[in-house]
């Protein structure tokens, strides 16, 4: 037995309860050192049940020990002790982590992305690791997602990580080497959410809160400037979701919704054919008449008949609202 099956062995005592965690693989070659490792865990820890699942779509092998907590990282050496204590911690009750964070994360009620950058042989990486991952099991909205930089450069150059450890927040905020669990809640709770990026703001769409960005920005009475980004997105989700927005805003709040007028003539030009399309239906669904004459002037000079129909049903819109 070597050290790596002995540190497991150690561990036996610990998974009291069967713990189910998934190996999701990509269908390619980097997924043999995962699919090994987990081979390897499971039969050295006989209550931990692993389900491998393929999806071609992903980029990374990711061991799921949560629905929202991942591992892109396989867990040797030094990396290995944190990962069976967040491991053990699964079916156990969280303890250790300070009353007046977990009130804060308690309050969190938007999806909420942590990306941790690790190193294998980086000395500060395993306390970051043991840092963070309690966060996740405080609050289901906080999703952690573990990364080896140096096994998945490319993800890691995506990213612009140049050094581990580094935690980025909803691909916005980032620290760079050891960082205060409660400095990263306090600016978890505490972002201003006008200040929201695009990335960001379609995290939250992707996960069903559409109401949430509607509710935000008329608490507001304000148009985030990201917002703007989503309605031309290039995916065609995003944009629906966006769109859900706007209609909720224009039911609720129409002088507000009116405001995306602008910035959204202003993006026509320049916009695909599809995003255009999507373009005329918002500003339709804005209810402002002062976009009606512009509208009109433009619908004769459109050559393709969905953005012929598209303006005809913006005009439509637009007139039923006022």
């Amino acid at each position: 037995m070597n050290n790596f099956e002995e540190k497991l062995h150690a561990w036996n005592g610990s998974i009291e309860k069967e713990t189910g965690i998934t190996l999701l693989t990509t269908g390619s070659d980097q997924d043999t050192p995962f699919m090994d490792f987990c081979d390897r865990l499971a039969a050295a820890l006989p209550n931990v049940k692993v389900t491998q699942e393929t999806d071609g779509e992903n980029t990374l092998p990711e061991i799921h020990l949560s629905g929202n907590l991942v591992y892109s990282a396989l867990p040797l050496e030094q990396e290995l002790e944190p990962f069976l204590e967040a491991l053990a911690r699964v079916n156990a009750p969280l303890s250790g982590l300070p009353a007046e964070i977990k009130d804060k994360l308690a309050g969190l009620d938007i999806p909420t992305r942590l990306k941790l950058y690790v190193a294998m042989h980086c000395p500060h990486c395993p306390a970051m690791v043991r840092a963070m991952t309690p966060l996740s099991k405080a609050c289901d909205q906080l999703h952690l997602n573990v990364v080896d930089g140096t096994q998945f450069p490319e993800e890691a150059s995506r990213d612009n990580v140049m050094s581990a450890p580094c935690l980025i927040l909803d691909n916005d905020i980032r620290w760079t080497g050891s960082v205060d669990p409660a400095e990263v809640v306090e600016m978890i709770v505490n972002r201003d959410p006008s200040q929201m990026s695009a990335s960001s703001l379609q995290m939250i769409l992707e996960d069903g809160k559409a109401n949430w960005i509607a509710a935000r920005m008329m608490e507001a009475n304000a148009i985030f400037p990201a917002f703007i980004r989503l309605l031309i997105h290039e995916t065609w989700s995003v944009r629906l979701g966006a769109m859900v927005v706007l209609e909720e805003m224009a039911e609720e709040m129409p002088d507000l919704a009116a405001r995306i007028t602008e910035p959204l003539w202003q993006a026509f030009e320049g916009a695909d054919i599809p995003v255009k399309g999507d373009i005329l239906y918002a500003l339709g669904e804005s209810g402002d008449p002062g976009i009606e004459a512009k509208i009109r002037e433009l619908a004769p000079t459109l050559e393709n008949q969905d953005l012929k129909e598209a303006a005809a049903e913006a005009l439509e819109a637009i007139e039923s609202r006022s």
